[in-house]
């Protein structure tokens, strides 16, 4: 029997999805040389890109590891959750610092802000859904 659509929960493929999208917006803007001087790409324009792909890279292939009663694979994958977590706080906090040196809009930094707010959101739930799903593999 399927599960109607309001009532599924969050997909991986959604936090991925989520992700993707994250990084793809992040390439996009920092692309606009107006706002983002190409004189600032060593010193932040880059590492904003290179948080975003590395948060949509490090959930990829958390996603392709398949734990199937495997403790290594369990804890690679865990890992890589929590990697990309991370990535998300310093993209954020690298946000703060492009909004003062770029002078970008609340507006632009409320988006952008948010949409790095809901994948961490995502990627956490499914960090605490794999836990307690792979509990005794992590218990190893």
């Amino acid at each position: 029997m399927s599960v109607p659509a309001g009532e599924r929960g969050e997909g991986k493929l959604e936090v991925i999805t989520k992700a993707r999208a994250l990084a793809s917006y992040t390439i996009r803007i920092t692309k606009n040389q107006n706002v983002f001087k190409p004189e600032y790409n060593d010193a932040i324009t880059a590492d904003l890109i290179r948080m975003a792909k590395d948060i949509y890279i490090s959930a990829w292939n958390a996603n392709n590891i398949k734990v199937a009663h495997d403790h290594d694979n369990a804890v690679e994958r865990i890992r890589l959750q929590k990697h990309a977590v991370l990535q998300c706080n310093n993209l954020l906090a690298l946000m703060q610092l492009a909004k003062e040196v770029f002078h970008l809009s609340s507006k632009r930094i409320k988006y952008w802000a948010g949409l790095t707010m809901e994948v961490r959101s995502y990627i956490r739930r499914w960090n605490e859904s794999d836990r307690k799903r792979y509990s005794p593999e992590l218990r190893s």
